[in-house]
């Protein structure tokens, strides 16, 4: 599979705000809402204007070159930018992602970072988006 080819397409035209797609990320991934651990960011840059941030899985991979203990790697399957259970939650991925699509999280009571894995293959913000500003 070619690399960044399935990835999530926003339309900020589209978008409500209503966060429904942060909301099903986190509780896929996590079993629980948590606004600050999502694949996806929802922020409002004006009033009623949204704008929607998500991992673009990257064909260079910077996140990935900056890993100190090679915890990010592309899935052959979906072609996705993942983060495996070797990450120690330093940040340095975050810091160089160039769309700032990494978040730093504390989860079980440790540092990670998290960002979009596209659920598998289908990912879970896009079926769930009800006025289609998501796609892949």
């Amino acid at each position: 599979m070619k690399p960044g080819v399935i990835k999530v397409r926003v339309n900020p035209d589209l978008c409500q705000g209503c966060r429904a797609c942060e909301s099903v990320c986190s509780v896929f991934h996590l079993g629980v809402v948590d606004p600050a651990a999502t694949g996806i960011k929802i922020s409002e840059k004006k009033m009623g204007h949204f704008k929607q941030n998500v991992c673009q899985q990257c064909s260079d991979m910077v996140c990935a070159e900056h890993c100190p203990v090679d915890a990010i790697s592309r899935d052959s399957f979906t072609g996705a930018v993942t983060i495996s259970d070797a990450c120690i939650g330093c940040g340095k991925c975050a810091e160089d992602c160039p769309i700032d699509a990494i978040s730093m999280i504390e989860f079980e009571g440790k540092p990670l970072a998290y960002k979009c894995d596209l659920c598998g293959g289908v990912p879970e913000c896009v079926k769930i988006c009800p006025r289609n500003a998501l796609g892949w």
